[in-house]
């Protein structure tokens, strides 16, 4: 058993190097996964299907790459390498081609470490404001504007993807590495601002007048932009591979493990157009958790909840209005549409890390055309309406009426 284990690990670790010397084969990658819906359970099954679809470009990379194994040569291929084993690719678990859990249980990892070495550079420039403010002597006084207190939204699909293809060398992809390079290479990741106003206020005592200046400070997160040049420091070539890492790692999320299914017959009308003027209507309304279903008050799955109910139309899902169980009710209503496909009022459901919840829904937003949402926004603390964003994220769409 134990030789059978290192003659895999070495397979792996040969693949590896030559699929490094491939990337341009990576787009093929792409189109193994897209052709490879409805194939049997596991990504190894998958696999086997999208490879009879694409048999002649596969084989001509095959030829390219020598005696390889075909069907893993072009999954490492597929995907950025880190989501097989976080320990590298010498230590890849036996099963992982035949498992989608070890592939989860790898990014939920991932993702926990990522989220805490951000979280300590955030808390780093808490404390440095703390500092600062603490010392700005007599009549002044300060505050802190912190959108990122409670949750800091990365697209992790691309920082690993990123990662992955800025090391040349196999070896150094696993986890031990990336924590190491965050760590390192993410210092003015957090920056803040500064905004001053005076107010004038009297001595009690002396009945005197004086001046207070208030400090506020405005914390700035530098977000997914940041990451390719500052931390990774990519050049074009390697921003090119990164990108297709992190489509075919979406795709494989979206279609292998999630098994989403789209509904061809659903088509665009009068009820989406009604949501988008309702939702409309409510812009500017604070966002709460605490307070999400009384009046005046939303957060993202009773913005959409509400706005659907005055049509008509109750998207909970076993007593449960949240953005996980609307997804469950899109999905197993036969709602679900290709992201392609988005038309106005259209629901838009987000993954942000491994929850635990249905597809590891954390937020859904309302679709409003010409590649925008309405939505109740957590950092924004209100209802907004804003350019479609962290595509790399969404893993569900679904149009929660019939035509």
């Amino acid at each position: 058993m134990a030789q059978n284990e290192n003659e895999q690990q070495s397979s792996f670790s040969r693949m590896a190097s030559a699929a490094g010397a491939a990337r341009g084969a990576v787009k093929a990658g792409k189109a193994l996964a897209s052709t490879a819906k409805g194939a049997a359970a596991g990504p190894y099954g998958v696999l086997a299907a999208g490879l009879w679809e694409n048999r002649h470009t596969v084989a001509k990379i095959t030829a390219a790459l020598g005696t390889l194994l075909l069907i893993p040569v072009a999954y490492i291929m597929m995907l950025p390498s880190l989501v097989f084993g976080n320990g590298g690719l010498d230590d890849v678990p036996r099963d992982v081609l035949r498992d989608n859990n070890v592939i989860m249980g790898n990014i939920s990892e991932t993702e926990s470490a990522i989220e805490e070495i951000l979280q300590k550079k955030h808390n780093a420039v808490i404390k440095k404001i703390e500092n600062e403010g603490s010392h700005l002597g007599r009549h002044c006084e300060y505050s802190i504007t912190d959108e990122f207190a409670d949750r800091i939204i990365y697209e992790s699909t691309l920082i690993i993807s990123q990662f992955c293809a800025s090391t040349g060398n196999y070896k150094d992809i696993n986890l031990k590495q990336l924590k190491k390079v965050l760590d390192t290479k993410t210092e003015n990741i957090f920056s803040y601002t500064v905004t001053v106003t005076d107010r004038e206020e009297t001595d009690e005592k002396t009945k005197k007048t004086y001046t207070v200046h208030h400090y506020e400070y405005t914390v700035h997160y530098a977000g997914d932009s940041y990451y390719a040049d500052n931390v990774f420091e990519l050049d074009e070539t390697k921003k090119t591979l990164a990108s297709e890492y992190a489509k075919n790692l979406h795709i494989f999320l979206f279609d292998t493990v999630y098994q989403v299914k789209y509904n061809p017959d659903l088509l665009p009308g009068e009820t989406g157009s009604a949501a988008v003027e309702l939702a409309l209507t409510k812009l500017g309304t604070p966002y709460s958790q605490e307070y999400r279903n009384q009046e005046g008050y939303f957060d993202c799955s009773s913005f959409t909840y509400w706005v659907y109910d005055q049509l008509g139309l109750n998207l909970s899902y076993g007593g449960a209005n949240t953005a996980a169980a609307q997804g469950r009710f899109i999905m197993e209503n036969d709602l679900a549409i290709a992201y392609e496909d988005l038309a106005p009022g259209d629901l838009v459901f987000y993954s942000f890390k491994v929850n635990n919840r249905f597809l590891n829904i954390d937020h859904v937003a309302i679709y409003a055309g010409d590649g925008y949402v309405v939505d109740a926004s957590f950092s924004k603390k209100k209802v907004v309406h804003r350019q479609i964003y962290n595509t790399g994220n969404i893993v569900l769409c679904g149009r929660p009426y019939k035509n």
